[in-house]
């Protein structure tokens, strides 16, 4: 079959194609040529798509494409806005590359696509702009003077509401300006406060004050009321663990409880009708995810659990109709989408082997969606697809060079615990598998620990897996106890015992690959960030003997110093401990990669950002120092400006050659166990 396509230029060819059929939109367009191996410099190339909004007539998306800047230019990406015609399959570049612009916005009527750009022509911060999808130039809609950080059309299109870091006092200002700005009892953030614009007027008034701060809003259908998650404190911890759901009358100008709950929250949808409102939340303070879909009636009132009892983790949720709630959710290693019934709670399965789509975006007959979504071969990209045909198809290829390279095959692999836990994980071969070979072992385990490997496109900067294939390694991603995607009961049954159990489910998947004939024991590699980062410094100093090589990035490594410097004080406490660290020091010193460093033999990689207020750099300090007194190989790698994580297409790079590296000197080329 023909597809029609077209190709813009963004430092790299980006493709729109519409897919024939199903199987096409799998495997829209393969070259007959391919290269030989995937390169760290294609990796930190790589466009990746988002946010895909689909029209109210379900004609076209727009969509963002983040580019990442060239190599000869230090710095990170660049995001514009481009918008696709799903039915000729054509793409074309909406906004200019020389300012980021991200979060497009249709109005309800279709004729404006909004967005989100700092565009110092206009002002230094963050603005909303509007733009004909026809194409002409941007109109900037607001000048806020601190900046939008969040936005949404009200239904009837007459008015835009938006989230704003609350400005400075006149007292306050004058204070900074003089030197007074002292910060007392870590004080010194501050909330964004619910604005309502009118596009026309470019008119904002306040709807909140400056008792709470605003986390996330969601419109009531009629455009006179929103359903908000607010905080009476803007600190981190204060907004992961402590915010509640209110609504708030564009009339009144108040914030009224919606309903009780505990823990975390995440998106909320209010019905057609008007009657009902739908979120994701935690089950209670401790749970470790919002992955739970609750219901409560608009008028407030005790919320009522829909999936208590899916072995899943919910992402987003929307209102097919009055009686019917559309979720996405991660199920184990794949991405789904449900069609829940709002009064029993029963769900029908739609989708289970589509893209790995976090959220969706409908046409008005919330029958169309379009989403942003990867599979094994590729990052996310461009979907569409309809709740009456699945899996939904692949429209754009922003990658084309990597069409004609050789990936490893990815697979997913089950295995059993010691205490019998039924267990999934992802896997990838070496580019040149060979049955009856058996391979260095490289295992990358996720953060969080409610962090969750899916069977998509998991190759990035900090966790480079297809490298890894490319250069004879069997890549190993488990999903260990703790983990969402299946359910709230496995997320938290590694409270009190981090490190415990979950770290042993890591090396019982490691047992049975050697038991298959597929690894090398005495070839094999641990590396990670944050908690994937803490697995490692387990894995060169607990567990040692079993490690050749570790890359601890952006790790804990002592707990209880952890607890007295990182800005999540309570939600680690809370959610992944289940107890407080000052209270069982020794504990928490056994669990600590510090406590195990006098024997450590493994050669350790330490990786950190000089900016990260999620792990402090101290935190790789100490074990750099620890294992060097110990007298393991040890090499510790500071990148300043970063925070948790790599931003800098030159910090990225080094990283990914430092990591491959490190593991080639130190598993690969060592003496085999054959």
């Amino acid at each position: 079959m023909l597809q029609r396509c077209i190709v813009s230029l963004i430092g790299v060819a980006l493709i729109g194609c519409a897919a024939a059929s199903d199987a096409e939109a799998r495997r829209p367009t393969v070259a007959p040529e391919r290269v030989l191996a995937f390169a760290p410099e294609q990796l930190v190339g790589l466009s990746q798509t988002s946010d895909a909004h689909l029209s109210p007539d379900g004609r076209a998306v727009a969509y963002a494409v983040r580019t990442p800047q060239p190599l000869s230019t230090s710095g990170g990406s660049k995001t514009s806005l481009y918008l696709l015609d799903v039915e000729a399959g054509t793409t074309r570049r909406l906004t200019s590359t020389t300012h980021s612009s991200w979060s497009p916005r249709w109005s309800p009527d279709g004729t404006k696509v909004s967005f989100l750009s700092r565009r110092e022509a206009h002002d230094s911060h963050t603005q909303i702009f509007t733009i004909d999808p026809a194409g002409g130039e941007a109109t900037p809609v607001t000048k806020v003077p601190t900046g939008v950080r969040a936005y949404a059309w009200a239904p009837t299109g007459d008015r835009i509401a938006y989230t704003a870091t609350r400005a400075w006092t006149d007292e306050e200002r004058e204070a900074r300006e003089s030197g007074r700005d002292w910060v007392i009892n870590e004080t010194n953030n501050r909330g964004n406060k619910l604005f309502l614009l009118d596009p026309l007027t470019a008119k904002s008034t306040a709807l909140t004050d400056d008792s709470h701060a605003i986390n996330s809003f969601a419109w009531a259908p009629d455009g006179q009321a929103m359903v908000v998650s607010a905080s009476t404190s803007a600190s981190v911890d204060a907004t992961m663990m402590y915010s509640a759901l209110y609504t708030i009358s564009i009339a009144e100008k108040k914030l009224n409880p919606l309903t009780k709950t505990e823990g975390k929250l995440g998106r909320a949808a209010w019905s057609p009708d008007g009657k009902n409102i739908a979120f994701l939340g935690a089950r209670d303070i401790h749970d470790s995810t919002a992955g739970t879909l609750f219901i409560v009636a608009a008028s407030g009132g005790e919320a009522r659990s829909l999936t208590s009892s899916l072995e899943g983790t919910g992402q987003w949720i929307g209102w097919r109709d009055p009686s019917t709630i559309v979720m996405s959710s991660h199920e184990r290693t794949e991405s789904t989408v449900r069609l829940v019934d709002a009064m029993k709670g029963s769900s029908t399965l739609l989708v289970e082997d589509g893209p790995t789509c976090r959220s969706l975006s409908f046409a008005a007959d919330f029958e169309r969606y379009a989403c942003s979504g990867s599979r094994p071969t590729h990052p996310p990209e461009i979907f569409g697809g309809s709740l009456k045909r699945k899996p939904p198809a692949r429209l754009t290829i922003s990658n084309p060079e990597l069409e004609r390279t050789i990936l490893g095959e990815q697979r997913v692999f089950n295995w059993t615990a010691k205490d019998g836990t039924e267990l999934q994980g992802v896997l990838i071969l070496p580019t040149d598998y060979k049955q009856g070979t058996r391979y260095p072992l490289a295992v990358l385990p996720h953060g969080g620990p409610e962090g969750v490997s899916l069977n998509g496109w998991n190759t990035r900067a900090t966790y480079p897996a297809q490298i890894f294939a490319s250069e004879g390694y069997v890549v190993f991603e488990p999903n260990y106890r703790g983990s969402s995607g299946r359910g709230t009961p496995f997320a938290v049954a590694d409270q009190q015992d981090l490190g415990g159990r979950e770290f042993e489910d890591v090396l019982s998947g490691i047992d049975a690959l050697v038991a298959q004939g597929l690894v090398d024991a005495n070839r094999v590699g641990m590396g990670g960030w944050s908690y994937g980062g803490y697995f490692s410094g387990l894995a060169a100093t607990r567990w040692s003997e079993r490690f050749k090589a570790s890359v601890i990035a952006a790790a804990v490594t002592d707990w209880m110093s952890f607890t007295g410097t990182t800005e999540i004080e309570h939600e680690n406490s809370l959610v992944h401990w289940k107890l407080w660290p000052y209270d069982q020091p020794e504990k928490v010193w056994e669990r600590s990669p510090m406590g195990h460093t006098q024997d450590s033999q493994t050669a350790s990689l330490i990786v950190h950002g000089l900016a990260d207020t999620r792990v402090p750099p101290s935190q790789s300090t100490e074990l750099y120092r620890a294992l060097k007194h110990a007298g393991a190989p040890v090499e510790l790698v500071m990148y300043p400006r970063e925070p948790h994580g790599l931003r800098e297409n030159v910090h990225q790079l080094d990283f990914v050659e430092r990591f491959v590296g490190w593991f080639n000197r130190y598993v690969r080329d060592t003496k085999s166990s054959q």
